[in-house]
């Protein structure tokens, strides 16, 4: 058997062959070069034979005085090119004003699996600190139970709709237990982050998706106009629920959440906001139906382990801001962004 310094030998003589067959490969190229240097002038030095000319005989004439006249060359007019391409007005477009719309921005056909932000490292608990949730009684959860967010602010209330936070109804908060306008807390939490979950209390009356829509487009509007330019806003998706709640609230069919999300996906497009899928931990791959392990009496809402799993899903799934900190390697470095 080959002990180490006869397999350094072999590697070396193989090392220095291949050395020597690069070696000879340089000089064969610098000869090539040389060759056809030297070639090159020896062709450029040969004499050129003049062609024979017959010129013809100047004859001597006498002198004349207008013979004498120097005679002055013809001055003829510089030609203009024409131009190929005809000279442009740019000052009837060349303008700051509004120009009308011609792309539609409407994004069509949206499915929400597809939108949500994807897995992004895990932020630590800190991020959560300037984290504001906004919602109705399922987002309260977040808070009431031991999720890990100690810091975090809700302005999530028991029975509301996306039309109690645009009129800025006073009701009770879930979490703190205190009467208040939910848009005046908001507002006073001044977050970096908003998370909004809200929704199901509007889906428990059947029909009017263009009002909830139009309702939770004005809600975004209002919270861009009232907090800091740099405000980040999370849609989060409208959980699915257990397939017998169907009996009690038709309009909490696990296919209709399905289609609102896909709604709610398309407005974060539209309105330059993230979409989180929570239904991802929370729900049933194969039908939108809230997984058992996580239920209690309503079939609605979740138990303590639903809420951490749910804590955990947004803790993974964040998009890369330089101000998170990150358990673990930074997705900075990893993706080289």
């Amino acid at each position: 058997m080959s002990d180490f310094y006869t397999y350094r030998n072999k590697f070396s003589q193989r090392r220095r062959k291949r050395r020597a067959v690069l070696v000879l490969l340089v000089l064969l190229a610098l000869v090539c070069v040389a060759a056809g240097w030297f070639w090159h002038q020896k062709m450029g030095a040969a004499p050129q034979e003049p062609s024979p000319s017959v010129q013809p005989v100047a004859t001597a004439s006498p002198a004349t005085p207008e013979s004498s006249v120097v005679q002055e060359p013809v001055q003829t007019a510089a030609r203009t090119p024409e131009r190929i391409v005809q000279a442009v007005d740019t000052a009837t477009w060349n303008t700051s004003t509004a120009v009308a719309q011609t792309i539609d921005t409407e994004y069509l056909n949206t499915d929400h699996r597809m939108i949500g932000v994807p897995m992004l490292g895990t932020v630590t608990t800190n991020y959560f600190d300037t984290v504001t949730f906004v919602g109705d009684s399922i987002a309260s959860g977040l808070g009431i139970y031991q999720t890990g967010l100690p810091n975090a602010k809700f302005a999530t209330y028991t029975s509301a709709g996306v039309n109690s936070f645009v009129n800025n109804v006073t009701m009770k908060n879930a979490v703190t237990g205190v009467q208040e306008t939910p848009m005046e807390t908001i507002v006073a939490t001044q977050p970096d982050y908003v998370y909004i979950l809200v929704g199901t209390n509007n889906l428990v009356t059947q029909g009017g998706e263009d009002s909830f829509l139009a309702y939770y487009e004005r809600l975004i509007d209002m919270l861009r106009e009232q907090l800091n330019p740099g405000v980040i806003i999370y849609i989060q998706a409208i959980p699915g629920v257990q397939e017998t709640v169907v009996q009690t609230k038709p309009g909490l069919e696990n296919g209709r959440i399905f289609t609102v999300n896909d709604l709610l996906a398309n407005l974060a497009l539209r309105k330059g906001c993230y979409f989180v899928n929570i239904r991802e931990v929370l729900t049933n791959p194969s039908d939108g139906s809230q997984i058992d392990d996580y239920q209690v009496t309503d079939g609605v809402h979740f138990n303590a382990a639903g809420y951490r799993a749910w804590a955990e899903y947004l803790a993974t799934h964040t998009v890369w801001n330089r101000r998170s900190q990150y358990s673990g390697q930074n997705p900075y470095y990893i993706y080289g962004a």
